[in-house]
Order: C-alpha cells, then sequence, then structure tokens
C-alpha cells in the first residue's frame, strides 16, 4: 500500500510514518511537507528502523513480508495520484493557551488557511481516500472536502484517540482488559464528545454505570490529553495514541474490510438528519473510503447530546 503523509516533517506526522512502517512494514511512505529537511530527517531514520530486518534478532519482529520504503517527497497532483491513502497532518505550532482544555480550536483559524493550500494541489489529483488528522478534526474534514469538491465518502476525519481513553479508563473501573471493552464515541473531536454507553460492553456483556460514573469517565476523555500536555510540554502530543489509530484505519482500508465498523468524522448530508457538518458516527470502509454510514438507534440522551455536538460544530465549520 502506498500511504502519502501530509505534514510528515511534523511531530505527529514523523510517528504516523514510524507507526505505518513498523506496524504495516510492506507500506510504501511518502513524507510531504513545506519543511523538506525535517522529513528527510524523518525518512532516512524510519528507513534505517526497518533495517533491523537485517539480523537475526530483529527479523522476527518484520515477519517474512517485503519491506516498504519511506522517502520525501515535493506537494504535487501526481504523489496523491499515485498513492491509495492520504494522510493529513500539517498544522501550524500549537497557539497560546492552545495546551489547555478545549485547545484544538485554537488551531482553527491558521490550520484553515494551512488545509486551503493542500486543497488547492489535491484537487487537481484523482479522488483518493483521506485520514484527516489535524485539528479541529471535524472542521478540518469538512473544510478539506468542500475545497476539493471530491467525493464525501473520501473523507475520515481520525477521532479514535477518545475511544482508545475510554477503553483505559472503563477498564481500570470494572477491572477488566483494555481489549474486553467496547464503548463507541460519536460526535465531536473535542468537548462534545458522545459516548455510547447504551451499546457500552466488557467481555461482551452489557455494562452499567450511574450518571456520576459516566460523567467522571466522560471528563476523564476530556481532560486527559491535555494532562499528557502538562507532562511532556505544550509543543508535544498525544501523538502515540493517535499515530496507533490511524495506523489501524490505513490496515482497514488496505484490508477492504467492509463488515468492521468504526467511528470516524466524515461529511453527513442527511445522516441522523444533519447536513453540512462533519461528525463522528459509525461507518464501514473500503478501500475508496466509507463504504456506508450506520444510522444508530439512540437513547433520549445520547440523542440529545448528539444533536448539541452537531450545533457546535455547525456553527463554527
Amino acid at each position: 500500500m502506498d500511504v502519502v503523509v501530509i505534514g510528515g516533517g511534523g511531530t505527529v506526522g514523523s510517528t504516523v510514518a514510524y507507526t505505518l512502517s513498523v506496524q504495516i512494514p510492506a507500506t510504501n511512505v511518502t513524507l510531504v511537507d513545506t519543511d523538506i529537511d525535517a522529513a528527510e530527517g524523518h525518512a532516512i531514520d524510519i528507513r534505517h528502523s526497518m533495517c533491523h530486518a537485517t539480523y537475526g534478532l530483529g527479523r522476527p519482529d518484520f515477519a517474512s513480508e517485503p519491506l516498504g520504503s519511506v522517502h520525501v517527497a515535493e506537494p504535487s497532483p501526481s504523489v496523491v495520484s499515485e498513492s491509495d491513502c492520504l494522510v493529513v497532518t500539517a498544522s501550524a505550532p500549537r497557539p497560546k493557551d492552545g495546551d489547555a482544555r478545549g485547545g484544538r480550536l485554537t488551531f482553527l483559524e491558521r490550520n484553515l488557511e494551512i488545509v486551503d493550500n493542500i486543497a488547492a494541489w489535491l484537487n487537481e489529483a484523482d479522488p483518493t481516500p483521506v485520514i484527516v488528522v489535524s485539528n479541529p478534526v471535524d472542521r478540518i474534514t469538512h473544510r478539506l472536502w468542500r475545497q476539493t469538491g471530491w467525493p464525501r465518502q473520501r473523507f475520515l476525519g481520525y477521532s479514535l484517540s477518545e475511544t482508545a481513553r475510554i477503553a483505559d479508563e472503563i477498564a481500570r473501573q470494572t477491572d477488566a482488559s483494555p481489549r474486553e471493552v467496547y464503548c463507541p464515541i460519536l460526535g465531536e473531536h473535542g468537548e462534545h464528545i458522545v459516548p455510547i454507553f447504551s451499546r457500552a460492553t466488557v467481555s461482551g456483556e452489557p455494562v452499567n454505570f450511574s450518571e456520576s460514573e459516566r460523567d467522571d469517565i466522560v471528563e476523564y476523555v476530556r481532560d486527559v490529553p491535555y494532562d499528557v500536555l502538562k507532562l511532556r510540554g505544550a509543543q508535544d502530543s498525544s501523538r502515540w495514541v493517535t499515530a496507533r489509530g490511524v495506523a489501524s484505519v490505513v490496515q482497514r482500508l488496505d484490508d477492504d474490510c467492509a463488515d468492521a465498523l468504526v467511528c470516524l468524522s466524515t461529511p453527513l448530508e442527511g445522516e441522523y438528519g444533519f447536513k453540512d457538518v462533519s461528525l463522528s458516527v459509525p461507518v464501514r470502509l473500503d478501500k475508496d473510503g466509507v463504504a456506508n454510514i450506520v444510522e444508530w438507534s439512540l437513547v433520549e440522551e445520547e440523542r440529545t447530546a448528539l444533536e448539541d455536538a452537531y450545533r457546535v460544530v455547525r456553527t463554527s465549520t
């Protein structure tokens, strides 16, 4: 599979590229960035990391499949045309106060300019599945769709880190393994997340939480990325959980797993009663992006929370 990481010279983009190379070693990764030196430096380092397959101790990590390549390219329609998937991580530096809760929105104005520049050369290429990571994800996903004019099914806004975080918290509260936890999250990638507790399970069995317990879980998911920033520094990010999640989505596209449901942000044109907005909803994937959007029946409080997310995101898109 050929994957282009737009913003590959940055912290998140380079981490995504490295994770793809480790998790799916046969992937060919192209780093595109205005800082060509930074991108080249990351490409060399990632390429060297794959060379551990040359000796016995490292070889099992790479199995027997062929190794992909890692290289750098200038932004151009031809780079897009030769790829199977684009990952957009390009972003302005973290603004002042961007490390406080709700800080994703502080990127909006500058990142809209960046995504408009990206769209200017993307729209000269054939439509390709796009995974948008740049914040605020829902607004940026929708803007990129509008500016390129590509089919909306090609656009996937990454929002799986919240799903991973809520699994971690529910696992702690129930003394279960995170891999046994299922609690999908709809809505905004931000303050207006909508955990679907009515579908939550642990070890395949429904799990019930009191209202106060649900509130505590949601607050944890909202708070923890900013706790990570306080611990690691404002110019870093929760890049490991993001990169692993993005790599999983890329792998799903490559496997063409149409039966697997995942909650990602995508442009809505009537689904759930919403139009002209991108929000996280359950989707099935195929090699072209979104195969179809699934409309779940929601309990009243979940439906109300999703409508709140729609109003907030729609007014700032």
